[in-house]
């Protein structure tokens, strides 16, 4: 019996040595991408995009749930250049977690203009009928999204709607520029630097 005991806790002490070993691992890689542009703009050429238009998420259903599909740069690039958009936009993006393989996750909203951009926001119809999905409104689906899809798109959709309301200083009324990671936003007139009050990815 002790000998099972023991067998028991070894490998239940293992397992959670594993699991907070690859938190750590987590943690430390998205720290290094929301503070290095250009590490972050690498991960960004084998990362996964999540789209959005005007904050709501471009789903497809799937029986009675529904799915959050996931792009690929190149299919991104490919997206903006048929409608006539550059692939600059990307740029708009904002980091919202990653995997345990370190594949960065990121999220895009189509819809929106942020002060950055040159590109006009692209036409909802068009954009839902070229990728075979419908921009939903959150809430109207979270209950029918798995778990991790429901957490990372509540993340996206609060950090989208972060930067969407805090494109200017609010002491110089300048316009703010964010970094590549979209974890914060700087003033280019004083400096002063703006974080999200969102839930960190």
């Amino acid at each position: 019996m002790s000998l099972y005991c023991g067998i028991a806790c070894r490998r239940k002490s293992f397992w959670c040595y594993r699991q907070l070993s690859t938190y750590v691992t987590k943690t430390r890689y998205l720290f290094e991408l929301k503070e290095d542009d250009d590490a972050c703009k690498k991960a960004q050429q084998t990362g996964a995009f999540y789209l959005f238009h005007n904050l709501a998420p471009l789903l497809q259903k799937s029986g009675h749930q529904y799915l959050a599909p996931q792009h690929s740069l190149l299919e991104l690039e490919r997206l903006l250049g048929k409608f006539g958009q550059d692939s600059q936009r990307i740029e708009d993006s904002v980091l919202i977690g990653c995997s345990e393989q370190q594949e960065a996750w990121f999220a895009l909203d189509l819809g929106l203009n942020s002060s950055s951009s040159i590109n006009a926001s692209l036409q909802k119809p068009e954009v839902e009928k070229e990728l075979t999905g419908s921009f939903t409104e959150l809430r109207k689906a979270l209950y029918q999204l798995n778990v991790k899809d429901a957490s990372l798109l509540s993340t996206a959709q609060a950090l989208l709607r972060w930067h969407d309301t805090h494109q200017f200083c609010s002491r110089s009324g300048q316009p703010t520029k964010k970094n590549m990671a979209g974890s914060k936003r700087v003033c280019s007139s004083n400096q002063i630097i703006y974080y999200p009050q969102v839930p960190k990815p």
